[in-house]
């Protein structure tokens, strides 16, 4: 009787294991994905999932509005995509480009995603150049659907600052058929080694195995977190604002006041 109590008692204490083992392997992947601070929760979208987050743009500026954002079926034009989005669009033709933290050229290319020939360009930006802490140590802002003669003049590992203008919005592969915008991609990243391949359009395609493409609006409201956990303040690029211990993003088209 002593052995099958013993039994028993290991059976139950394996149980409870297990399960505090799935609710702490849970609880892990739920604080990956959020971000909270007071009541403010915002979703990162791991997997190109919608996040919820919506961006709200301050009174008494004028800018350029997000058109399509991430995780969405819905293009630019209105019409259903053949795929999740796995960025934000937005952007008046010719309207600059900022960038939206310190960073580092990583990569300049002429890029085909079936449009035709454009300019891309990758910038990453440390966890310190957006003064982030507890998470991963890299970004990579992604900018697609570019003309390549307005970026052809960087370098990999030129220095970029905040607000500084990087291109200018342009059309998918430089046709007129296509609606103005550009496409902005923001992935985490562990390092920052590229490996390239050729797309079936026979362009360029980086790769980064560590890296998880996430919503920008998230690292928009890292600063100011949202108390609904969805409505992110836009926070517009000032020239001569301390940006010294600001967190995160600001926008990446200029507002104007007004």
């Amino acid at each position: 009787m002593a052995v099958k109590a013993n039994v028993l008692n290991s059976m139950v204490w394996l149980a409870t294991a297990c399960v505090a083992l799935s609710l702490f392997v849970c609880g892990a992947w739920a604080l990956s994905q959020w971000h909270g601070i007071g009541a403010g929760r915002m979703k990162k979208g791991y997997g190109i999932e919608e996040t919820g987050l919506v961006p709200v743009y301050p009174a008494g500026y004028a800018c350029s509005e997000l058109s399509s954002l991430y995780g969405s079926w819905t293009d630019i034009d209105g019409s259903r995509r053949d795929e999740v989005h796995s960025g934000v669009d937005g952007g008046e033709l010719g309207e600059p480009i900022l960038a939206p933290a310190p960073g580092t050229v990583k990569a300049v290319w002429e890029a085909n995603w079936r449009w035709g020939k454009e300019g891309a360009l990758v910038v990453t930006h440390t966890a310190e150049d957006l003064n982030l802490k507890g998470g991963p140590p890299l970004y990579f802002s992604v900018f697609d659907h570019l003309k390549y003669d307005d970026i052809k003049h960087l370098k990999v590992g030129d220095k970029v600052e905040r607000g500084e203008e990087l291109a200018r919005v342009y059309r998918p592969g430089g046709k007129a058929k296509y609606l103005p915008e550009v496409h902005w991609e923001v992935w985490e990243a562990d390092h920052e080694h590229l490996t390239w391949v050729t797309n079936r359009y026979g362009a360029p395609e980086w790769r980064n195995a560590s890296a998880r493409l996430i919503d920008p609006l998230y690292l928009l409201g890292v600063h100011a977190p949202p108390n609904d956990g969805r409505s992110v303040a836009i926070v517009p690029f000032e020239s001569g604002s301390d940006y010294t211990k600001f967190r995160g993003f600001t926008y990446i088209f200029p507002c104007r006041k007004g």
